[in-house]
């Protein structure tokens, strides 16, 4: 079973809170991140509940959507090496895996973890959550989309069609096209802390996500600089660099972390670099979820490896207009709402279904 539904924002109906506290971590930062530091992240956090692997950007996305109309694949072809290691563990630590590997093909990456899944002995449910629109009133346009249709154009979606997998179908893994980075991890606080569109509580989630959609850049992979009083740590420190993981209550107290004991350096300063990353206006970080102030953000050291994060709001604006998109061959301005589709795909392993969702 598929449905499609418009882009447009709306409430949950009596969102569930599944936990006070949700753990996420970032397994991944970029397309060429360290797969064995995802794993050693799954392995030592043992509060973990989900892992998000971030690998897709504007270039890494071009390049899968320039290799799949050579003939090649349009997802990650990473993606089995990854869930080769990390399935089995997440699998028995009931950790959620939520992934934008799929890029530009993620119905083909399904079909690869799900006969991964099978070789190992593993029974899971793969949800997956990507683009498609209307060639004409009330017909969708399914294929195209989920393989690169429309000249490869992708829109970056927000968090709704990934909390709509979670919700619906407890998936052990979710595959997605486009998604805002932050959106990734977002979507995982949003359903386990039973958090609504409209809940002020989705600022600190964001701050959240935003640092730590860039993996290491938090723990201190980018800070080092010799010869900077503040910035100067011994190379040695960098060995052992622990991806982060965040602890988020549904109060929307917030607490950025790295593997006790573990290489880098997480500190109030790490963290207002990273706050600072890809920021175009502090007071107005526009994701598809929500516009967020970043002008009155707090760091404060816990202990040698955690830091607490305080002060994001909402931000005037509150919730973004239009939704970016992208395309291959040149950056477009921004698609209104209207036009942007999302479709959701869930499978169990020798069933498919697929169902409706709603997305921002």
């Amino acid at each position: 079973m598929e449905e499609v539904q418009n882009c447009v924002m709306k409430l949950r109906s009596n969102p569930r809170r599944h936990r006070d506290k949700v753990y996420v971590g970032c397994g991944a930062g970029f397309g060429g991140d360290r797969l064995m530091a995802a794993y050693k992240l799954l392995q030592r956090v043992k509060e973990l509940n989900y892992l998000v692997l971030e690998c897709l950007a504007e270039r890494t996305l071009a390049d899968r959507y320039r290799i799949m109309v050579s003939g090649g694949k349009g997802y990650d072809p990473r993606v089995k090496e990854w869930m080769s290691l990390l399935l089995p563990l997440a699998f028995e630590r009931k950790v959620c895996i939520i992934t934008n590997m799929g890029a530009m093909d993620p119905l083909g990456a399904q079909k690869e973890v799900l006969n991964l899944a099978s070789v190992l002995g593993l029974e899971i449910t793969v949800a997956v959550a990507y683009e498609s629109s209307f060639e004409t009133q009330g017909s969708p346009v399914l294929s195209d989309e989920s393989t690169g249709g429309r000249g490869g154009c992708s829109t970056y979606l927000g968090a709704a069609s990934i909390v709509h997998c979670l919700e619906n179908y407890k998936p052990h893994v979710v595959i997605t096209s486009r998604v805002a980075d932050a959106s990734l991890f977002l979507a995982p606080m949003i359903y386990e802390l039973g958090w609504n569109w409209n809940d002020t509580q989705l600022a600190q989630g964001t701050l959240a996500s935003h640092l730590l959609e860039c993996g290491c850049q938090l723990t201190g992979g980018y800070f080092m600089h010799p010869g900077d009083a503040y910035r100067d740590f011994p190379f040695e420190q960098l060995l052992d660099l622990s991806l982060p993981f965040a602890e988020v209550s549904c109060r929307g107290e917030v607490i950025v972390s790295k593997v006790d004991g573990s290489g880098g350096l997480l500190s109030p300063h790490t963290c207002a670099e990273q706050l600072l990353y890809e920021v175009g206006d502090p007071a107005n970080y526009i994701t598809p979820d929500m516009v967020v102030d970043f002008c009155n953000v707090q760091f404060h050291q816990i202990s040698k490896d955690k830091v607490s994060c305080d002060g994001a709001k909402p931000s005037n604006a509150c919730c973004p207009e239009k939704l970016l998109q992208l395309s291959p061959t040149y950056y477009k301005t921004f698609s209104t709402l209207r036009t942007v589709q999302s479709t959701v795909q869930n499978s169990v392993q020798g069933d498919h279904m697929s169902n409706l969702l709603d997305t921002v």
